[in-house]
C-alpha cells in the first residue's frame, strides 16, 4: 500500500467541491466524501483499472481518476518516493482542463 497525499491546491479543491455539494445536494449530502474516500482507497492499493493517463507534465506521467457519480477528476502523479500526490480535483464536464 502506498501513500496518498494532497498537494495545498487539491486540498483547497475538495474542500469547496465538498462544501458545495453538501449545501446543493439535499438527497446525498455525503456522496462527494464517499466517492472521494473511495477514489483515494483505490489509489492506495495501486488499482490502475480505473486510472487513465492523462498527460506527461514536466517529465512526469499525469494520471486521471473519476468520481462517477459527482463527475469530479482526480489528477495525480508518482512521487519520487513512489507515493500518490493528488495535484487537482476537477469537474469532469467543465470543458476546461486544469493547470497542472
Amino acid at each position: 500500500m502506498v501513500r496518498v497525499r494532497f498537494t495545498a491546491d487539491a486540498r483547497r479543491a475538495v474542500r469547496d467541491k465538498r462544501a458545495w455539494w453538501e449545501a446543493h445536494r439535499e438527497k446525498a449530502p455525503g456522496l462527494f466524501v464517499q466517492e472521494l474516500a473511495a477514489a483515494v482507497a483505490k489509489l492506495r492499493e495501486r488499482a490502475d483499472e480505473e486510472r487513465q493517463r492523462y498527460a506527461i507534465v514536466r517529465g512526469r506521467l499525469i494520471w486521471r481518476i473519476l468520481l462517477p457519480r459527482t463527475k469530479l477528476h482526480l489528477y495525480d502523479r508518482i512521487d519520487d518516493a513512489g507515493d500518490v500526490e493528488i495535484l487537482a480535483a476537477w469537474n469532469a464536464v467543465s470543458g476546461a482542463a486544469p493547470d497542472l
